[in-house]
């Protein structure tokens, strides 16, 4: 009997064996088939990103390919797949996503593609086990050679129209903002993992916080998650010597589609803002606070 388990025991650990073997094959074609072009920019964000830049337009200004990785409700996970792609000493414009850091982890996409060295830093910076299993289920038929973190589409930016369109009501942002989350601190601990990476690879790092239409604002500028990030925020800045910035975005037309995401408008004229500071800047590295005058 005691021969018999010790056979399965061993079948198995031999089956664990060669799992692991063909994850690190298929992960290493992979990896060698993430080539990306010299001087690229590589933008990474939730829908606020998404919707708030014109990747056409920020190639067309910089002259520079733009590789993108962003969607409605990506989330840090997703972030730290796309670090580990990005080449050394590359161009980051990247989010501050407040949406991300607040809203239940179950509504977080994380479907960039399984990198298990991703679910380790989420799970020690205090990811529960769950939501981390959770993960590697969403993620674990999405490792393949041709697996790329990047693309290069044009985001699907939101029509002009001259009135806000509510997709949900004003309460409905309340608890996001109010209502302090315990999952915040690890998605903030493993979102600074992220941005450390990206700095000890010698990353040209641009931070970009988006605005919130002012009526979200009126009630978060003073909540406890508002604070929260703000806190966050310091701490990055001041961890990687960045120069904090706010960039006012002024017209007579109607900037925002709805309460947090900017409409066509806005997001070309904060795109030629960032295009302009791409081709023009000395600094290192930048966190930008777009606000809506």
């Amino acid at each position: 009997m005691n021969k018999f388990v010790l056979k399965i025991l061993v079948a198995a650990l031999w089956f664990l064996c060669l799992l692991a073997g063909v994850y690190l094959i298929f992960h290493n074609k992979s990896r060698q088939a993430n080539t990306y072009d010299n001087d690229a920019v590589f933008v990474w964000g939730d829908s606020q990103m998404y919707q708030g830049l014109d990747a056409a337009l920020l190639s067309d200004k910089t002259e520079r390919k733009v590789w993108t990785s962003v969607g409605h409700g990506r989330g840090i996970y997703d972030f730290l797949v796309c670090e580990k792609t990005i080449p050394d000493g590359s161009t980051c414009v990247v989010s501050f996503p407040e949406c991300a850091f607040f809203r239940n982890p179950l509504s977080d996409n994380n479907r960039t593609g399984l990198e298990l060295s991703c679910l380790k830093d989420i799970i020690n910076s205090g990811c529960p086990l769950g939501e981390a299993e959770r993960i590697f289920e969403l993620n674990r038929r999405r490792q393949n050679i041709n697996y790329k973190a990047f693309n290069s589409e044009e985001h699907n930016l939101y029509k002009y129209a001259d009135s806000l369109v509510y997709p949900e009501p004003l309460p409905a942002w309340h608890p996001l903002f109010e209502e302090k989350k315990d999952w915040f601190q690890w998605k903030a601990k493993s979102y600074e993992k992220g941005i450390h990476s990206l700095f000890e690879k010698r990353s040209q790092i641009i931070l970009i916080q988006f605005p919130f239409d002012e009526q979200v604002e009126s009630f978060a500028k003073e909540s406890v998650n508002r604070h929260l990030s703000d806190s966050l925020k310091t701490k990055i800045v001041k961890d990687y010597s960045m120069k904090v910035d706010t960039l006012e975005l002024c017209s007579d037309s109607l900037l925002m589609h709805d309460l947090s995401h900017m409409n066509e408008v806005g997001a070309r004229l904060l795109t030629a803002k960032i295009a302009e500071i791409l081709s023009a800047d000395t600094v290192n590295n930048r966190f930008l606070r777009v606000v809506i005058e």
